[in-house]
């Protein structure tokens, strides 16, 4: 076989597509004091004091990944806010011994179909796992009897993460772009990020385009230069200095 000879563009040492990752399992994802509270009631929904509760949580917390687990845990249903508009009846009325997730909530456009999931749990026993960035206060309804539904809703929040979560979440959503992050890149980049889900989700992609870009792998300069260019740089240490 001839050999292709042909220059062009040097080509990234890692991949920089993004991928979905597989769908862990409620006992796969990690437990901070960001989602302690909220694991542990999902854990028990036996124990519920009311069968329909709120899963609060910032954008890019994992609100949709952690309601899907906990389906798989329960054998439940899941229904994006679209999908759970669109259904009748007997499918809702089939839901109240069962569990079953409406996400994304707070969008649902069919409000009727809320207020008959929550009631007919009530009566049949199931348990109903709603989620939202939104508390089930802000929520739009026109009907009072829905809106005192929401209102009076258990909750509980994921909330933005601490050290140990935004450590995890940027290797996790690294590696969905299959990119490594060696520990002296991370130990860089925590102290000039932003506590939330949403930085790290940017932060992440930022870099691989860099890294697409440049055609180097993963550093401390090349997160050195993400992190200047969203404004984020703190005053360097010369620990971190350039080789």
């Amino acid at each position: 076989m001839s050999a292709d000879n042909t220059k062009g563009p040097s080509r990234p040492s890692q991949l920089s597509l993004g991928f979905p990752a597989k769908e862990p399992t409620l006992d796969a994802l990690l437990v901070t004091e960001a989602n302690e509270s909220a694991m542990a009631v999902l854990r028990t929904p036996q124990a519920w004091p009311f069968p329909v509760i709120c899963l609060l949580g910032p954008p890019r917390s994992g609100l949709s990944v952690l309601a899907k687990a906990w389906c798989r845990e329960f054998d439940g249903s899941f229904y994006a806010a679209k999908e759970f508009s669109r259904l009748k009846t007997p499918g809702l009325s089939a839901l109240a011994t069962t569990a079953a997730v409406v996400d994304d909530a707070d969008l649902v456009k069919k409000s009727e179909n809320l207020l008959t999931l929550i009631d007919s749990a009530a009566a049949g026993g199931g348990r109903v796992l709603l989620t939202s960035k939104r508390h089930p206060s802000q929520w739009q309804t026109s009907s009072a009897d829905l809106k005192s539904r929401f209102m009076a809703l258990p909750v509980v929040e994921i909330r933005e993460p601490d050290e140990e979560m935004l450590k995890a979440r940027l290797e996790s959503t690294a590696a969905r772009f299959f990119l490594k992050l060696e520990p002296d890149l991370i130990k860089y980049v925590v102290p000039r990020l932003e506590l939330s889900y949403t930085a790290i989700e940017i932060f992440i992609e930022k870099l691989s385009d860099k890294v697409t870009e440049t055609g180097r792998a993963p550093s401390v300069p090349l997160a050195r230069d993400v992190v200047e260019e969203l404004g984020w740089a703190n005053p360097d240490s010369a620990a971190f200095e350039d080789d």
